[in-house]
């Protein structure tokens, strides 16, 4: 067999997993704009330490037990090797990896956390590939990394007693088991068994081999508390081994660590791999031209030091995840805790799906259609292990954390974006069988939960609610279905499945079933079908970093109505009319972004993903400019380049990738359809080098001051369209984006009706009935009540609405049935009254009544009755209905009647 030189082999065992198809450009070093540190203060969550792109070894100091880094704190656990960049709650930080100066103490009472080291930010370096620090105690340390591997140099202080912890049972979330092997006088491996990610069921086990390049002067084992010296193995819930070196004539250890979730015999066998040799620097120098390889794909021009610094930056936290997960022989371990080979293809995990499929996926198919479709491909194998697409799994194992079903809309976009290099129909089977088919997977785990539910009715009901210390998220998870809907309808029609893709979209509409077309805001349903009472839109609630519940809104996980409602990327059109019209949903926009952060506001919330389309809502109203001005502010206000600079969790790159594509002036709004909203870019130049060989060249005359576009051109030719679809890209060639930027408004680009976004109607109602005033009347037996009915269209035209309510319990709704015609200008009320029987017993009774337009049927509309109050009539509570009116751009509530009875 042909032997490869070790330089070249090591070269191209680094490049495996990110695998770059072109190097950057010569001299061009990109990595130099990039600060790891930002995001590592406040709630950003990110981590400064070393790694390439997706790489399974991120090799960072962890500041808290919990496995997070702090800037604000300067006292370091350890440098473990795993991590996840900017999620929310701790994971990973398994096998930290910490000099010590100086003999140990209390060998009968060990405990890690005592040598924790402190340091200064002076003193302390990060760029992309590589973390230094100078530690308090006097040791130098530097981290590099490769996709499977670390590569760290300790440089002790003269004449002290050179040691070094390695903490098998240190994992940020504790440890169910651990193991320790010292294997002769240079190597130790071992394993840790941890998991709970989010108080998660989830469980995963990784193991390390760690090569020294000089012998261990002495070595030592822990089990729990208790120290042994010369013992070689250890196992137990916290293990770890205490190695000491003679640094007399030299005081460098060069050291270097091998990380596999299959075996320990895997973890070596990738060092061979992949770090053969134990030159350092040339280990950093490539991982660094991986990232300015990736870096380069997209290029800015222009603009200050400070923006580029914000963007690389931010381009640089959206590559850092989903992570490379088997080993360089192609095993892995799978869902079904076997060990599986993945074959002509690498094998990824970690993907925070609820978060990533609005921003980060688009990129990566974009940049990297290649390592994108082995993502999805990773993730059908895991349903192929487990029966089911896994939610934000963690490992070989599922989290399920957050609502919907996310990796429905992941996979459905990357394969829009053009990441095909999977079993699509495979991935679309899977979708199928969790929209269609209620069932538990691992865990009890269930991909849709509530599934039967959704089939039943339409919406998931608010079941039980404690306004102190409840909150469920039934009216949040109906909305991602929608979406999760849409793009099952997208894949059926990309695959050639018309029947489903009209059964999905008519799904995909199931938003409406939870609008409250009085109010023109979505509103949680009880299983009885009326909605939630005593709903407040305009609410503030508390929110402490320690619950994002409390910043939650009753039926709206880690949200309220006020962000959710514009959350139906797929049918603005129908939203807006719904909501009463576009010059109605700019003004409630235009009160939603008076702020552009902030837990538990009625406004947008950029540190969180449900808002992330709405600035681009506008532009779907016709107005871009007001999408423009949005976008823009939020970049210039919220953004920078400091340790506080991520106005939120990055949540596996997906704010970053947000601004990234703020940046450009191009956003996928739309999930599982392949385009862009158009904005205005942030840099004079920019230049995208894409994945399949295609290029982007975007430009923008007047961008120092301009934020409007006055006008654009398409290779050459005048574009007046605010959405660019991925088709109008040449293939095999560059398309020029030619822009004019002004810093005035300019009513004229994208300002018709036609020039608006895609809107995907098909399959929804044409209006949306709803009880005027109240939906709640009070009747005493014998008795009856007055009540009115509105209608909301959202088609153009006349329409005739039809009626029909069946004797319920001894109540009678009189007409119970009829025809109206409903005029083009026309909001009408339709005229009853309900009858209660003289004999009906005192309660809470439902009437449901079933209206009809055009042959369709409306969404759900309820008539709660209270028989038996202590008064015939309308029922009056001092909670009072909101609805919205505007003058000159401003909301002001407006009361229009109490609204509820209450439930019992």
């Amino acid at each position: 067999m042909r032997r490869t030189p070790a330089a070249v082999c090591l070269v191209l065992c680094l490049l495996n997993a990110s695998a770059p198809r072109r190097a950057a450009a010569v001299g061009e070093d990109l990595a130099r704009y990039v600060n790891p540190f930002v995001g590592t203060e406040g709630d950003g969550n990110t981590f400064p330490g070393a790694t390439v792109p997706f790489g399974m070894v991120q090799w960072s100091p962890d500041t808290k037990k919990d496995g997070f880094y702090r800037y604000r704190e300067t006292t370091t656990r350890g440098f473990s090797l795993t991590h996840l960049s900017g999620a929310g709650c701790p994971a990973y930080g398994d096998f930290p990896f910490l000099p010590v100066v100086g003999p140990l103490k209390g060998a009968r009472s060990f405990r890690t956390d005592s040598y924790a080291a402190s340091f200064s930010h002076e003193r302390e370096r990060a760029s992309p590939g590589s973390y230094t620090v100078e530690l308090d105690n006097g040791v130098r340390a530097e981290l590099t990394a490769t996709a499977r591997t670390g590569a760290g140099v300790f440089v002790y202080p003269k004449g002290a007693e050179a040691g070094l912890l390695i903490d098998a049972g240190g994992s940020a979330t504790g440890n169910s088991a651990s193991s320790v092997r010292v294997v002769g006088d240079r190597e130790v491996e071992g394993s840790a068994t941890s998991g709970a990610f989010c108080d998660s069921k989830t469980t995963y086990t990784v193991y390390f081999a760690a090569a020294f390049e000089r012998p261990f002067k002495s070595f030592s084992t822990w089990r729990e508390v208790v120290l042994t010296r010369d013992a070689r193995d250890a196992d137990g819930q916290h293990t770890g081994a205490y190695l000491t070196f003679d640094t007399s004539q030299n005081q460098t250890v060069r050291f270097k660590v091998g990380l596999s979730f299959v075996s320990a015999e895997g973890a070596r066998k990738n060092l061979l791999a992949e770090n053969p040799g134990w030159d350092f620097d040339v280990v950093r120098q490539k991982a660094r031209a991986v990232w300015n390889d990736w870096l380069g794909r997209v290029r800015v021009e222009g603009g200050t030091e400070e923006q580029r610094r914000v963007f690389y930056t931010a381009l640089y936290h959206s590559l850092i995840a989903p992570n490379v997960f088997s080993d360089a022989d192609g095993r892995y371990a799978g869902f079904d805790r076997k060990v599986h080979e993945a074959r002509g293809y690498t094998h990824y995990a970690n993907f925070s799906d609820w978060d990533t499929y609005r921003t980060v996926v688009q990129l990566h198919a974009l940049l990297g259609p290649r390592e994108t479709s082995d993502m999805m491909r990773s993730l059908v194998a895991a349903a192929d292990e487990s029966g089911y697409l896994p939610k934000w799994p963690l490992a070989n194992d599922v989290t399920a954390v957050m609502g919907g079903d996310n990796p429905v809309p992941l996979i459905s976009t990357a394969y829009a974006f053009g990441a095909r290099g999977f079993d699509a129909r495979s991935a679309y089977r899977y979708m199928l069988k969790a929209a269609t088919r209620p069932g538990q997977g691992i865990h009890g785990y269930e991909e849709r939960p509530r599934l039967a539910e959704y089939l039943e009715r339409g919406y998931i009901p608010l079941k039980t609610f404690n306004w102190d210390n409840g909150v469920t998220g039934s009216a949040s998870a109906t909305l991602e279905y929608a979406t999760d809907d849409f793009c099952v309808a997208r894949m059926a029609e990309a695959l050639g499945d018309r029947d489903n893709a009209r059964l999905f979209m008519r799904r995909a509409q199931s938003w409406q079933n939870l609008f409250d077309a009085e109010t023109g805001f979505a509103r949680p349903r009880r299983v009885s079908g009326v909605f939630l009472e005593g709903f407040d839109v305009d609410k503030v609630l508390p929110h402490s970093e320690a619950s994002w519940d409390r910043a939650s809104q009753a039926g709206f996980e880690e949200g309220n109505s006020w962000q959710y409602t514009w959350m139906v990327p797929h049918n603005f059109g129908g939203l807006f009319a719904a909501v009463g019209g576009r010059e109605e949903a700019v003004r409630r926009l235009d009160r939603f972004f008076e702020r552009l952060t902030g837990w538990g506001h009625p406004h947008f919330n950029i540190a969180n993903e449900p808002s992330f389309v709405a600035p681009y809502a506008y532009t779907f109203a016709g107005r871009p400019d007001r999408t423009q001005a949005t976008v823009r502010r939020t970049l210039s206000e919220i953004f920078n380049s400091t340790p506080s600079g991520l106005p939120g969790n990055d949540d596996l790159g997906a704010t970053s990738a947000w601004y990234v594509w703020g940046a450009l002036g191009l956003y996928p709004a739309i999930p599982a359809v392949g385009g862009f909203v158009i904005s205005s870019p942030l840099f004079p130049a920019a230049t995208l080098r894409l994945g399949d060989g295609r290029g982007v060249r975007l430009t923008a005359r007047g961008a120092a001051g301009g934020v409007y576009v006055r006008s654009l051109a398409l290779d050459g030719a005048p574009y007046r369209s605010a959405w660019l679809p991925l088709s109008a890209l040449r293939q095999n060639a560059t398309t020029t984006l030619a822009f004019t930027l002004t810093d005035r408004h300019d009513a004229g680009w994208a300002s018709r009706p036609e020039d608006v976004p895609p809107s995907f109607t098909e399959g929804q109602a044409p209006a949306i009935a709803y009880v005027r005033g109240e939906d709640s009347v009070s009747v005493q037996p014998g008795g009856g009540a007055a009540l009115a009915l509105g209608v909301r269209r959202l088609v153009p035209g006349p329409l005739q609405i039809g009626w029909r309510a069946e004797p319920t319990d001894g109540l009678r709704l009189r007409p119970a049935e009829g025809v109206v015609e409903v005029g083009a200008d026309a909001t009408p009320d339709i005229r009853m009254r309900v009858d209660a029987e003289s004999h009906l017993r005192p309660g809470v009774y439902f009437l449901p009544i079933r209206l009809t337009a055009g042959g369709s049927d409306l969404p759900p509309t309820v008539l709660e009755v209270k028989v038996g109050a202590a008064s015939a009539g309308r029922l009056r509570r001092s909670s009072r209905r909101r609805t919205y009116t505007t003058a000159r751009g401003s909301a002001r509530p407006s009361d229009v009647g109490s609204r509820r009875a209450s439930r019992g």
